[in-house]
């Protein structure tokens, strides 16, 4: 099969699939619907009954999505290689790295606010992270303080929001605020780049983007890992303290009572 037959059958299978999925939605929609205006109340009998009578049509959308990944096998789509694109603060660095040495005024002059810029830089960044870490600090001192809480579920809940959601928010508007800032210095430092490179020409060994240590495969994995490691642990925690029978009676609750499933 030509590249441009496998485009068009994917293409036409994607269009199928949202269609069928948006028609399946309907139904569901529609047996809930009918049962609260119909006033004969929600039932376990009542619900399987009006979702056997859509039973086909699901079935055939289960159907079509295991159809769709033999599809994928078959006929695998065209692996497309997203292409970065660069900014202004990767332009003026790349630069940077690219220049030679000079010792014109308008070279050191340039050089010495490249410098400056980025000590602003650390600066605006190191104050970030302290109002972020100050945040979570104070966030997680309300979380942890549980003798504090309501006995009322409801209003320990409405607390820990009251208590938190200003944290989060500072935290946030500090973080914009650093990128807001990052992009109008990195404007700023792009023509200085360019000046130090007209002045300093290429370098005889220009180096190439170098692998930081955040883009290593096994800082990347180390990473996945922990985060893995905490999600269990907070998933253990939550078993242990009673949180996931909370939810679970809370779900059920809700798909009685409230929706009609269950």
């Amino acid at each position: 099969m030509t590249r441009s037959a496998r485009h068009l059958l994917h293409l036409c299978y994607g269009i199928f699939l949202a269609l069928f999925t948006v028609v399946i939605a309907v139904l569901f929609a529609a047996q809930a619907a009918d049962i609260y205006f119909s006033g004969a109340g929600y039932s376990r009998e009542l619900v399987v009954a009006r979702v056997s009578a859509i039973a086909v049509p699901f079935w055939l959308w289960i159907a079509a999505i295991v159809a769709g990944g033999v599809l994928i096998l078959v006929f695998p789509p065209e692996k497309k290689v997203l292409k970065r694109i660069p900014d202004d603060r990767t332009t003026a660095e790349r630069l940077v790295r690219m220049a030679g040495e000079s010792e014109s005024e308008q070279y050191l002059a340039a050089k010495a606010a490249l410098q400056k810029e980025s000590r602003v830089r650390r600066i605006v960044w190191v104050c970030c992270l302290a109002v972020c870490l100050a945040c979570a600090a104070v966030a997680l001192a309300f979380v942890f303080n549980f003798p504090a809480y309501p006995s009322d579920a409801t209003d320990a809940v409405l607390m820990l929001v009251r208590s938190v959601l200003p944290c989060a928010a500072v935290a946030f508007l500090a973080c914009l605020g650093a990128s807001v800032f990052d992009t109008i210095s990195a404007k700023r430092i792009l023509p200085q780049a360019k000046l130090l490179l007209a002045e300093g020409g290429r370098a005889k060994t220009a180096p190439g983007c170098k692998e930081t240590a955040l883009d290593s495969p096994r800082f990347l994995l180390i990473a996945r890992i922990a985060v893995l490691l905490i999600a269990a642990a907070f998933i253990i925690w939550g078993i242990l303290n009673g949180g996931a029978d909370e939810l679970l009676a809370k779900a059920v609750a809700i798909c009685t009572e409230c929706i009609g499933l269950g």
